[in-house]
């Protein structure tokens, strides 16, 4: 079986996926529920020397949070239209070369930043287009941030790679969407005993770890502010679940789903489950 080389063999074409995200957060035995449900369809396209081009674009976005109004949510899905004009460059191996095109993603960024922003329509939504003002001038950033579980890192995914028998893979992904104001890193590895294949299809699983205390005092500062009761010596932050499966075409490497569960926990009083989901749907099923 080993090695596998998990790399980008596709011919030209495009492929519709759904993607949903669904959070539960539970503050003191109260369940907030966040769900995210999107179609989106990418192109792609061979290039010379081993690479290939990607274009992403969302076209049918419904957002589910109670705690954000019909104004909010539509200021946020005009936001994020706006990666609809990315088109990413990467390597055989789906590793991300450049984006095509910045400084026209950038002039549409500010025309429609200026033009939202003659609206107040939340203080959520404020802050988000402040941000986005500065995000979008840095390349690396951008790149990063397609990289992520959060966007299409789903399908440009890191563990795309050579695999050998004895070589674990691993990386750090970082979470901003365990607790408001704070980060956390998750060192993801590949569990290579659990890679299984036949003759059409592979699934490749991994695992998330916190690899130290780094930055849990961010945490511990928001339980304050928000007034949850926690003990600092036993309320330590965790994860009771971190489990990652990829479904690839063995041929092909084509991602046809991918599903990561998160349980999160800090104490009693504060628990979070995420679920994100990536499938291929066929075009009827649109």
């Amino acid at each position: 079986m080993f090695p596998i080389d998990v790399k980008l063999n596709l011919s030209e074409g495009k492929k519709f996926y759904r993607y949903t995200y669904n959070e539960y957060t539970i503050i003191n035995g109260k369940i907030h529920r966040s769900e995210l449900n999107k179609n989106f369809h990418v192109t792609l396209k061979r290039l010379e020397n081993e690479q290939f081009e990607y274009h992403i674009e969302v076209f049918d976005r419904v957002h589910r949070d109670k705690e954000l109004s019909p104004s909010e949510k539509d200021f946020l899905d005009k936001i994020t239209a706006i990666n609809d004009d990315v088109v990413l460059i990467t390597d055989e191996y789906g590793r991300l070369k450049n984006i095509e095109g910045l400084s026209i993603l950038q002039d549409k960024v500010e025309k429609t930043v200026e033009k939202l922003s003659r609206s107040y329509v939340g203080q959520k939504a404020e802050d988000l287009y402040q941000f986005l003002k500065a995000f979008y001038q840095n390349e690396t950033l951008v790149s990063k941030d397609f990289l992520k579980n959060i966007h299409f890192g789903m399908i440009l995914h890191p563990f795309y790679r050579r695999f050998e028998k004895e070589d674990q893979g691993k990386h750090s992904v970082r979470y901003r969407n365990f607790m408001i104001n704070t980060i956390i890193d998750i060192d993801e590895s590949v569990q290579t005993e659990a890679m299984r294949y036949d003759d059409e299809l592979l699934l490749l699983q991994y695992i998330g770890t916190i690899p130290s205390d780094k930055n849990w005092e961010m945490f511990y500062g928001e339980l304050k502010r928000k007034e949850i009761a926690y003990n600092s010596e036993t309320d330590v932050p965790k994860l009771d679940k971190y489990k990652g499966q990829m479904l690839l075409d063995f041929i092909t490497k084509e991602v046809l789903e991918h599903k990561l569960t998160i349980d999160f926990s800090l104490g009693d009083n504060y628990q979070k489950k995420i679920i994100y989901h990536i499938k291929e749907i066929s075009h009827e099923e649109l």
